[in-house]
């Protein structure tokens, strides 16, 4: 039986269904993680048949585990749908099993330094600048003049856990003094701040062909941090431009096989790249796709890894919104309610809410502070934002203040 490597995953989410379609489409999966907790708990993973305990973080102690692995196993491909592993397991596809994948691009994506280095001279790429830890705050402010509002960000941040929207010099002094104490990373990234509708383009290139998935409109909150509460796919003006803009992108990356989604904002009628991740975006992602178009995506990215032509053929077209649910107090979690009442309400597809009793909630500073989501379909966008904003408003996490 041929088998697919998987290097980290979540208990949920995008990762986590790409090993399930793995497993649906008959191939024995294995799973290298450093999460210990996976690993006495397989009865909780009936989708991987083989959990091995690795320093994931160590490259070389990983492509030894692969090494091992392609010893006793056909395995079709190694690949990661996590931050941080997209390159590393890409990497170890192209050596161990001599897949196509374009595994310098992938390291470009990974790193946002690098993507905007890389693209620096491009109509689409914002204004930056590099701040290393020894370099003077005071030159850097003469630099910057009166470019505020501006962001602040580590190069390899993820879930907006490091990205920071900054006002005034006072501002900025004040976060590049807390970065340099606590980043063990020597670089700063400061951008242009844009203002104007944001989208995620999932996007799928085999043999050099472009194509575009899906384009996922977001809904963001700006507060201390940037956190998506929403995610709608509906019909869009802005599909041809979109196609275009991402193509070029691709070209300009030399990424001719793989997947990645693009996070784009449209400012005065141009499209701005924000960032680049070379895997889907997590959580509800391909639930979200199937809901509006009805095909498995994830699948869709194993076929293409495997070198086979992707079915992304639209089997039907409705409008889907998921709605992240958050909190806003800290507090130990006693119970949830409304659950059952939200999955009744005509329109919702799914609820998930992801905290069990006893895990202590907060207002959201990263993604990961988002403790659970409604999907939900209908004939327009705004009857599905209706619907999954309705079906939220029932669920209640009742939680013991910390005092």
């Amino acid at each position: 039986m041929k088998s697919i490597v998987f290097i980290e995953t979540n208990k949920s989410g995008s990762s986590r269904e790409a090993i399930k379609a793995a497993k649906a489409l008959g191939f024995n999966t294995h799973l290298l993680t450093k999460n210990e907790e996976f690993h006495s708990q397989k009865h909780d993973f009936p989708d991987i048949d083989e959990i091995h305990l690795v320093n994931v973080s160590n490259e070389s102690e990983v492509d030894q585990v692969v090494k091992q692995i392609t010893k006793h196993y056909f395995v079709a491909f190694v690949i990661s749908l996590v931050d941080s592993y997209v390159y590393l397991s890409a990497k170890l596809s192209n050596k161990y099993c001599q897949t196509q994948l374009s595994h310098d691009a992938i390291k470009v994506m990974e790193d946002k330094l690098l993507t905007r280095t890389c693209l620096q001279n491009k109509s689409y790429s914002p204004w930056f600048i590099i701040f290393h830890k020894q370099d003077s705050i005071e030159q850097l402010l003469n630099k910057i003049e009166k470019r505020y509002p501006l962001i602040v960000k580590l190069p390899k941040s993820c879930g907006s856990k490091d990205v920071f929207l900054i006002h005034s010099e006072k501002e900025l002094t004040e976060q590049l003094h807390r970065l340099q104490k606590v980043n063990d990373n020597d670089i700063i990234l400061i951008e242009e701040f844009l203002q104007g509708p944001q989208v995620i383009v999932e996007t799928i290139v085999h043999k050099g062909e472009v194509r575009v998935v899906a384009i996922v409109e977001q809904d963001i909150l700006i507060g201390e941090r940037f956190i998506v509460t929403g995610y709608s796919i509906s019909p869009t003006p802005y599909e041809e431009q979109l196609n275009t803009i991402t193509t070029a992108i691709m070209n300009d990356l030399k990424f001719t096989q793989g997947h990645c989604h693009l996070e784009l904002r449209l400012v005065n009628d141009e499209w701005k790249l924000i960032e680049i991740n070379p895997r889907i975006a997590g959580t509800v992602m391909n639930d979200l796709i199937y809901e509006a178009y009805g095909f498995n995506y994830v699948e869709q990215i194993i076929k293409m890894t495997l070198g086979y032509e992707p079915f992304l053929y639209r089997i039907w077209e409705e409008c889907a919104f998921a709605k992240f649910i958050t909190v806003s107090s800290i507090g130990k979690l006693i119970k949830v309610t409304g659950r059952n009442k939200a999955l009744k309400v005509p329109g919702v597809t799914k609820v998930f809410i992801k905290p069990k009793k006893g895990k202590v909630l907060r207002p959201p500073l990263s993604m990961g502070h988002r403790y659970g989501y409604v999907l939900a379909k209908a004939g327009t966008k705004q009857e599905a934002v209706g619907i999954a904003e309705k079906a939220a408003s029932l669920i209640q996490f009742h939680l013991l203040s910390k005092e």
